[in-house]
């Protein structure tokens, strides 16, 4: 299956179908599909203010590949020129460890967050380049998502 099957998007649309192609990598445990919507260089920075990650280290990465569903609303993109965009939205992020995911009383992780997210077009296709999340609440266990 092709990254992107419409290719008759606009440049915002871009942006926001790349946005939702990572949560969907996140949601469905697929590391390539959310590989291939972040700037695999040392450029590329995930900032929270739990933790932060800089460059893209497949083996940070790890720790976000739990049972995941991330949902996010009042999508907002702001294009900066014809290679950088911006996005803002609400997300909410549930996490919860794979052995716990059908047990009656699993510990779980889940944040009420604020996104910004920066683009930038390489080799034709918009990729994350920093991601800052600022978590306004939580309930849970948050060692499921600190290494």
């Amino acid at each position: 299956m092709s990254i992107l099957t419409n290719i008759s998007l606009s440049p915002r649309e871009e942006v926001v179908d790349t946005f939702f192609r990572c949560l969907q990598g996140l949601n469905s445990n697929n590391r390539n599909l959310f590989k291939s919507t972040i700037l695999k260089t040392k450029e590329f920075h995930f900032i929270s203010n739990m933790f932060i990650i800089k460059g893209c280290n497949a083996a940070r990465f790890n720790i976000i590949f739990l049972i995941t569903t991330h949902i996010s609303s009042n999508v907002r993109v702001e294009l900066k020129g014809t290679d950088t965009a911006s996005l803002s939205c609400h997300s909410i992020s549930y996490h919860v460890r794979p052995e716990d995911q059908f047990k009656a009383e699993e510990s779980s992780f889940t944040a009420y967050n604020l996104y910004d997210i920066d683009f930038v077009k390489a080799d034709g296709l918009w990729k994350i380049k920093t991601w800052n999340v600022d978590i306004r609440r939580t309930t849970g266990d948050p060692s499921l998502i600190q290494a």
